[in-house]
C-alpha cells in the first residue's frame, strides 16, 4: 500500500476492500463513489491500447456491505448498474451531460443514487468526453473521468463543513481537486498504479495552483 497526501486528501494505492477493512463503523460522513459499471467501457472508446479490463465486472455485495458499514451517507454514480444492491430512494441525482448529443456514443446523462431523504435534483455541466470541453479539465487521464464541477456541486449540496469524505475508486482524481478547493478531508483509494500516479500528478498540479491563488489574495 502506497500513500500520497496532497492538500487535505490522503490517497492510497491499494484495493478499496483492504482500505475499508481498516475503518471503524460509520467513521466516514459521506462516501462519494464511482465503481466500475461492468460494461468494458475502456475497450469501446480507446484504440491501440493494452486494455486493463478494470470495467469487466461490477463490485459484488461484499463491496456494498463494507461501503454502507463504514459510511453514514453515500452517493453512488451509475445507479442503474447496481439496482440489486441499493434500496429505494427519492433523492437521486441526474447529471445532465452538456455537450453530449444523440449521435455520440456517450450517454447524455448519468444517474447517481443517494442515501438522503430529500427531493431529486438535476445538475448540468459538460462531460470530459464531450466535444468542445475547453476548460482545465481538458486533459482526460481516465476513460470515466468525472468533471471537478460535478463533485463540487455534490459537496455543496450534500456535505457539511467538517465532513470526512471517502472515494473507493479514485480514477482521475477530480474528487480530490474538489475536496481540496472546498476544504474537505478526503480518503481515497485506487488499485491501478498507472491511474494512481497520473491522478496524483494532476491533483498536485491543481493544489499548487490553488496555493498560489490563495497566497495572492
Amino acid at each position: 500500500m502506497r500513500t500520497e497526501t496532497i492538500g487535505k486528501s490522503t490517497l492510497y494505492l491499494c484495493d478499496c476492500m483492504k482500505l475499508m477493512a481498516t475503518m471503524p463503523d460509520k467513521s466516514i460522513d459521506l462516501a462519494i463513489v464511482d465503481p466500475p459499471y461492468g460494461i468494458n467501457y475502456e475497450t469501446r472508446i480507446i484504440e491501440n491500447k493494452d486494455y486493463k479490463q478494470w470495467d469487466a465486472t461490477i463490485p459484488d455485495k461484499k463491496y456494498f456491505d463494507e461501503l454502507f458499514r463504514v459510511s453514514k451517507n453515500q452517493i453512488i454514480c451509475g445507479t442503474n448498474y447496481y439496482i440489486e444492491y441499493l434500496k429505494n430512494t427519492r433523492c437521486f441525482i441526474v447529471w445532465n451531460k452538456l455537450g453530449v448529443s444523440e449521435t455520440m456514443t456517450f450517454s447524455m446523462c448519468e444517474l447517481l443514487w443517494t442515501s438522503f431523504n430529500t427531493p431529486a435534483k438535476v445538475f448540468t455541466c459538460q462531460s470530459p468526453g464531450a466535444k468542445g470541453f475547453f476548460t482545465r479539465e481538458c486533459e482526460r487521464i481516465h476513460p470515466c473521468q468525472k468533471p471537478i464541477s460535478l463533485y463540487k456541486w455534490v459537496l455543496y449540496n450534500y456535505a457539511k463543513p467538517g465532513d470526512k469524505i471517502l472515494d473507493t475508486h479514485f480514477g482521475s482524481g477530480s474528487i480530490a481537486i474538489a475536496c481540496n478547493e472546498l476544504g474537505y478531508n478526503l480518503i481515497a483509494s485506487e488499485i491501478d498504479a498507472d491511474y494512481f500516479d497520473a491522478a496524483c500528478k494532476r491533483v498536485k498540479e491543481a493544489n499548487s495552483q490553488l496555493q498560489l491563488f490563495r497566497e495572492a489574495m
